[in-house]
């Protein structure tokens, strides 16, 4: 089984993106954990219950897809239509949150009432993880406000963005959050070159706790990015990173077995 733990469908700056797109991309892949861009990009608009229940719609149809919630935590007062749909459509396995495109700290009291949320229906919260330098998305900050919800599951979506030593300041304060128990911290590996991942498992590999492993996740952001968008370099992307590792079990929990523990979805 293989699982694309952070892909996405919809219109926005990206791309105009189909699930039949979407589809053709992931190929072999068993499911695909998605949001809808509609609701991420301010420039499209769609609102909150708009978006997400557009979304669950697509799921139904393309039962491949496992549906996030989208948060427009900028544009909104609380969480109450987040809520709304969770407790009406349990299929919404867990929260998107884009702290970069919404220009809004990720430390802002603003995402309180999401997490909120998140913890009352025991839902993971996917964050863009943006460049360790970032105001608005640095795992730092990100890092800060999971200190405060340590029972919620927050992803560091992408490892945060760009060079190897934003890479190498996240891991270590993965390594931080499970060694000092401060929170609770995931990550997925979209757009992490293959010699950070490897450095991302054996660090994870050799906590002062024992082995997090568990804490990592495949992931594409497909078909965001133009290697994304095309079957072939996605399938030679997923090849080469099944050939990092010599390890069966690590793989086979890399690439789908942590993210059905996580999300708890039923295959």
């Amino acid at each position: 089984m293989i699982i694309d733990s952070h892909t996405h469908i919809g219109n926005s700056c990206w791309g105009n993106f189909s699930p039949e797109f979407l589809m053709e991309i992931i190929g072999e892949v068993d499911f695909a954990i998605c949001s809808n861009l509609d609701g991420i990009d301010p420039q499209i608009g769609k609102d909150e219950l708009e978006c997400n229940l557009e979304m669950l719609e697509i799921c139904k149809k393309f039962p491949k897809l496992k549906s996030l919630a989208v948060c427009e935590v900028e544009r909104t007062e609380n969480a109450d239509n987040i809520r709304k749909l969770l407790s009406e459509h349990p299929e919404f396995i867990g929260l998107k949150i884009h702290p970069e495109i919404s220009k809004l700290p990720a430390d802002s009291e603003k995402y309180d009432d999401y997490l909120r949320v998140a913890r009352e229906f025991k839902k993971p919260c996917l964050y863009h993880s943006g460049h360790i330098k970032s105001r608005f998305s640095s795992p730092e900050l990100i890092y800060k406000k999971a200190k405060e919800f340590p029972d919620v599951p927050i992803i560091l979506g992408h490892l945060s963005t760009g060079p190897k030593h934003s890479h190498e300041a996240a891991i270590d304060i993965m390594l931080e959050s499970i060694e000092e128990e401060t929170a609770t911290l995931y990550v997925d590996t979209s757009w992490v070159d293959l010699e950070d991942i490897k450095l991302l498992v054996e660090r994870l590999k050799n906590t002062k706790r024992g082995d997090f492993t568990h804490r990592i996740m495949w992931a594409s952001d497909a078909p965001v990015g133009d290697f994304n968008q095309r079957p072939d370099s996605y399938a030679c992307n997923l090849k080469e990173f099944k050939n990092i590792f010599t390890d069966k079990n690590l793989i086979n929990n890399l690439l789908y077995k942590n993210t059905l523990q996580l999300y708890d979805i039923q295959s």
